[in-house]
């Protein structure tokens, strides 16, 4: 029997450097994607941050809570709050010490975005498709009740890595809590309450 050598085929070598290829376009794809998670990450660390920092800088400011300040200081369309101490009321609602607070931080230049948005339209999004939220919540016995920034609808994973850079780690202790435990299933989504 003789072999026909003029059949052609892909030798090994050829196979192998084709592979090489495909793993590289592969692991540059992946890295790509880690980037832009990592970059998500961030900016939700940020805004959160930034969130806070304008609470307190009205706080120093004006000497009162955004949303629960007795004083309207002549803003167009801002409610003045209870002056308990305490972010009460509905985020989206008008008149509520929640929806005041936001437009209170715009007024003052703390935040970005309009003040005279009104509802759900002026409630902050996060990277994640989520929202910012103010209000409070009670954080347990060893911190009581505090006013928080709530974010709604993350990955678990990324609420364990905030709280762990912001706090304990634990999702049921601490400055930073979560609606579940971070790692209930592969896809957890979770709300991220964090103490001011």
């Amino acid at each position: 029997m003789r072999k026909n050598l003029t059949e052609k085929g892909f030798t090994l070598v050829e196979l192998a450097i084709v592979m090489v290829i495909i793993g590289l376009m592969i692991g540059a794809v992946l890295k790509g994607q880690a980037m832009i998670d990592d970059a998500k990450q961030k900016r939700m660390l940020t805004d959160l941050q930034g969130i806070s920092a304008a609470y307190f800088m009205y706080y120093d400011r004006y000497s009162a809570i955004p949303g629960d300040d007795i004083t309207s200081h002549g803003w167009s369309g801002v409610s003045v709050g209870g002056g308990n101490g305490y972010i009460g009321g509905n985020n989206n609602t008008d008149g509520q010490e929640g929806h005041e607070a936001w437009q209170s931080l715009r007024y003052v230049g703390l935040l970005s975005g309009d003040p005279a948005a009104t509802g759900a339209a002026h409630v902050p999004n996060h990277p994640y498709g989520g929202k910012f939220y103010l209000g409070n919540m009670n954080f347990g016995n060893d911190i009581g009740t505090k006013n928080r920034i709530q974010i709604t609808g993350i990955p678990g994973s990324v609420a364990e890595t905030i709280d762990i850079k912001l706090d304990d780690g634990i999702y049921s202790t601490g400055t930073v809590q979560a609606s579940d435990s971070y790692i209930s299933t592969d896809n957890e989504i979770v709300n991220v309450y964090y103490a001011l």
